[in-house]
């Protein structure tokens, strides 16, 4: 049952006209809190891709949540000073078109949910200060990291201290994200620790696997192929070192992003074919779970990371995962559910795909699924956050 709270995401992250993939979570959180408050969502971007007159509000009701979308450009001049002046004026007037739209079908709100600093946590700031709207602060990103030590530039800092520090509450998904952010300074009374949610599309299918695929075993990655992040080359160097020595299983690679044509034909130069390696494209829903299902394990190779949502996916599909020891991973990945390597090892990962095709390496598939399908429930999830709204709105 839904309670009268309006909540509004400002998010910098969103699948938007050029790329489906970032934010996906995202958005699976809002249509979780939609569950039990009433979301709208405002994303913005600054776009490269095509010259736009103005600004481009593109709205639309997705899944039940009141969505704008607002694309604009940036000045093509660089002028000291009158640069920086329409761009922040046209950061201001992007965001309140967003806010204004969704507004109108949604009504007055009461509270911000902001996803991913700091941009977005500017205007929220800039909304308590002058409307008294309070605002609570989710964060994602791995810059706080000590592998990435991307949170950097004076101003930059002191802003998003100042942001921070203004929040009700700050969210994040690890421990360890969390700790990086306070190690930078970025204090806050109120730090909550809340996982990522998975659809019910995960947690209503029961295991099962591909009669297709029975004479070979299947692994999969599911990223944003993003490579300086997600290492797939990496992991395409060690795909070809296993198919140099064997052929008995078949790596199925699912999603789309930016190095996507890159690692293609980084695959094609090093030799690698169909018979080895599928590049599926995106898949969502009902069609991720069945590539997802017919898997024997999921396998994240990551530089760095904060902590993926396919790891919770996989885990909800009782399957096991092999993973970097990046990020918050190390808090949900251990060896009753998987294993950790170090980043970059790609001997390790070999040997342990290896010894899971030999059956020396096996887990116990149904523990993994009851484990897990709880506590990452869109159920679970949503009414939390929306117990974290109460909390913040009524001071109890």
């Amino acid at each position: 049952m839904k309670n009268n709270y309006k909540i509004l995401y400002l998010t910098r992250w969103y699948p938007n006209r050029y790329d489906p993939m970032p934010g996906l979570f995202i958005r699976r959180h809002a249509e979780a809190v939609n569950r039990f408050c009433q979301v709208g969502v405002v994303y913005t971007y600054i776009s490269e891709q095509e010259k736009i007159r103005g600004f481009d509000v593109d709205f639309d009701v997705i899944n039940g949540i009141p969505t704008a979308k607002v694309y604009y450009n940036n000045p093509r001049y660089n002028i000291p000073v009158i640069s920086g002046i329409v761009k922040g004026y046209r950061f201001f007037q992007a965001w309140h078109k967003g806010i204004k739209r969704v507004s109108k079908e949604l009504g007055n709100f009461d509270l911000f949910h902001i996803h991913i600093l700091t941009r977005p946590g500017i205007m929220a700031l800039w909304y308590k200060w002058v409307h008294g709207k309070p605002y609570v602060v989710s964060e994602h990103w791995s810059r706080y990291l000590s592998e990435t030590d991307n949170f950097k530039g004076w101003f930059r800092k002191r802003i998003t201290r100042l942001v921070v520090k203004n929040a009700e509450t700050v969210i994040t998904v690890t421990q360890n994200l969390a700790d990086a952010m306070q190690q930078h300074k970025l204090k806050n009374k109120n730090y909550r620790v809340l996982a990522n949610v998975v659809t019910d599309d995960f947690l209503n299918d029961p295991i099962q696997k591909n009669p297709e695929e029975k004479k070979k075993s299947t692994f999969i990655h599911v990223s944003c192929f993003e490579d300086k992040s997600k290492n797939i080359s990496g992991l395409l160097n060690m795909i070809r070192s296993m198919a140099n020595k064997r052929n008995d299983f078949i790596f199925k690679l699912v999603g789309e992003g930016k190095d996507i044509n890159f690692l293609k034909q980084y695959a094609r130069d090093i030799g690698l074919t169909e018979e080895t390696v599928v590049f599926t494209g995106l898949l969502e829903g009902k069609n991720l779970v069945k590539e997802m299902a017919s898997a024997g394990l999921l396998v994240v190779f990551s530089n760095y990371e904060n902590f993926p949502v396919v790891i919770n996916e996989s885990f909800t599909l009782g399957i096991p995962v092999i993973a970097t020891r990046v990020g918050g991973i190390p808090e949900f990945v251990n060896n009753s559910n998987g294993r950790l390597i170090d980043a970059g090892d790609e001997v390790a990962l070999e040997k342990h795909l290896t010894d899971y095709l030999e059956g020396k390496l096996s887990f116990d598939n149904q523990k993994i699924r009851a484990e897990s399908h709880d506590i990452f429930s869109p159920e679970k999830i949503g009414r939390e956050l929306c117990d974290i709204y109460s909390q913040c709105l009524t001071g109890q």
